[in-house]
Order: structure tokens, then sequence, then C-alpha cells
């Protein structure tokens, strides 16, 4: 078993979870889908690719958006803990990413209120931003 200290478990804690949400976004896909194919409420594009309902492009987008922010989280912490400059600070910035964007995706698939989705999603991402100053500070 690989030595990690508390704050390292930590950063590898959140990462793990957000990557949680990721496929738990992704076992969601399939539902919204699959109901709008059973009530008839598919239709297509001039092109014929299929266009669905509201909420299943909801879905869609929310799992589509996991792979924006959250991958310059991964890196960051990838790199905190590789450069070892991770603090507790860190650690208490990435576990508030991850309960943003928690938050993010649960607005996302719900209500989808654009005003309080964005304010999620902007205060998240200055998160990641404080983070990753963090992390090149020391190096430069």
């Amino acid at each position: 078993m690989i030595e990690l200290s508390d704050i390292q478990r930590q950063l590898v804690l959140a990462m793990l979870s957000q990557a949680a949400l990721t496929f738990v976004v992704l076992l969601m896909l399939p539902v919204p889908r699959i109901m709008a194919l059973r009530a008839g409420k598919v239709t297509r594009d001039a092109a014929g690719h299929p266009i669905f309902p509201k909420w299943a492009t909801q879905v869609a987008d929310c799992f589509n958006n996991q792979f924006q922010v959250p991958v310059l989280f991964y890196v960051i912490v990838i790199l905190t803990l590789w450069l070892h400059v991770e603090s507790d600070q860190t650690v208490w910035l990435a576990w508030a990413f991850v309960a943003l964007r928690v938050a993010h995706a649960a607005v996302f698939v719900t209500t989808n209120f654009v005003p309080v989705r964005f304010l999620l999603f902007l205060v998240s991402s200055v998160l990641v931003l404080q983070m990753g100053l963090q992390v090149v500070g020391p190096v430069l």
C-alpha cells in the first residue's frame, strides 16, 4: 500500500469524489433518453440526428460539462501531489470545489436555473484558479 500524508489522502479523495460525480451523471444519461424514446418524444433534425427533450439534453450537457473545468482540477491536484506543494488550504479548496460541482450538477439536471448554475460555476472556477496559483507559486 502506498503511504500518503493526510493532505495527500484528502486530495486524492477529493479527486476521486469529483470522478464519482462524473460517473453518477454518466449513469443518469440513459434514463431521460429511454423515457423520451418510450414516450415518443424524440424528433429528428434535417440531417436525421435525434433531438431529445429538454431534460435529456440537460443531463447530457451536464455530463459534457464534467470534462471542462474539472479536468483542470484533476491536473492541478496531480501537479500538487507530484510537486509536493500541498497545504491545508489546498485541501479546503479541493473539497469546496467538489461540493460546488455537486451543487452545480444538481442544479443542471433539475431546475437548470442559469443564474444559480453560473454562480456555482464561477465560484468553483475561481477555486481551481486559486489552487493553480498555489501550485505554480512555489515552482516559479
